[in-house]
């Protein structure tokens, strides 16, 4: 079975891992990193890995504009097996995200997402900060990921302005988030969560058997998980072969190709 990891880490984080539990709280703890895009291809083939969406830690440890500017520039970051994403800032502030710069950006590196850490960086993803871009990315068709240790709330208020815009959930803990996670889901027609914190007892048949396998993603927040974990999860999953080829998947090509480039507007 193909298996495209949708949201992986390369980089050295400057502190020890933060671990997001059942009440937002952090903990810290050691694990195993990949210091560049070939440490990363070992692991995902010790793990079965076909293909991985991946970032870098120093867009969150550093800043975002040092994050994007490293990652950028080793294209084994997002070429090959590996495609990119980038971290966003408000383009009122941050004159590299206007959005002509933002849009030539994403296509000519063929990034398939983009990621927003409002809490770490200081600004809300509102209508006042953030409406022309947020616009822009509903528009396009280009997923934005966000984790709720800026806060569920914040999620929902974004999701209610911002109905059209395809988010992906990511690095929401270990803990059941159902009562948080279904409604987004139920809700809204481009809202997919990525699968590598849903280790819970039976917790892919549940979200299945309810939702449906059109909304979830593989994925392994590596290395806040290891790589082996969510894989085995899915993989021995009790849900159809047709589910588990879209979740492993199926999903993540049709959001790959929903994505609207320079040259198709």
């Amino acid at each position: 079975m193909k298996l495209i990891d949708m949201s992986a880490t390369i980089g050295y984080g400057t502190v020890n891992k933060s671990i997001v539990n059942h009440e937002n709280y952090p903990v810290y703890e050691k694990v195993k990193q990949a210091k560049n895009s070939s440490e990363l291809l070992e692991e995902m083939d010790f793990c079965g890995i076909d293909e991985a969406v991946t970032w870098h830690q120093a867009m969150y440890d550093v800043s975002v504009n040092y994050g994007n500017k490293i990652y950028l520039a080793d294209k084994t970051n997002y070429t090959g097996r590996l495609k990119g994403t980038i971290g966003i800032l408000p383009a009122i502030s941050d004159a590299d995200f206007a959005l002509e710069k933002l849009d030539r950006t994403i296509d000519e590196n063929a990034l398939v997402g983009v990621r927003a850490f409002p809490l770490q960086n200081r600004y809300f993803l509102d209508e006042v900060t953030m409406g022309d871009t947020l616009n822009y990315l509903a528009e396009k068709n280009l997923p934005l990921y966000l984790s709720p240790r800026d806060g569920w709330k914040d999620i929902f208020d974004v999701m209610k302005n911002f109905p059209a815009l395809t988010v992906i959930l990511t690095d929401y803990g270990l803990w059941g988030s159902d009562r948080y996670v279904f409604p987004l889901v139920k809700g809204y027609k481009n809202f997919y969560i990525e699968s590598s914190d849903y280790q819970v007892f039976l917790g892919i048949e549940n979200f299945v058997n309810k939702m449906g396998s059109d909304k979830m993603l593989f994925g392994t927040n590596y290395p806040n998980c290891n790589m082996g974990g969510p894989s085995a999860t899915l993989l021995a999953a009790k849900i159809s072969e047709a589910d588990k080829e879209k979740i492993a998947h199926e999903n993540a090509e049709r959001l790959f190709g929903n994505i609207k480039r320079r040259a198709d507007r």
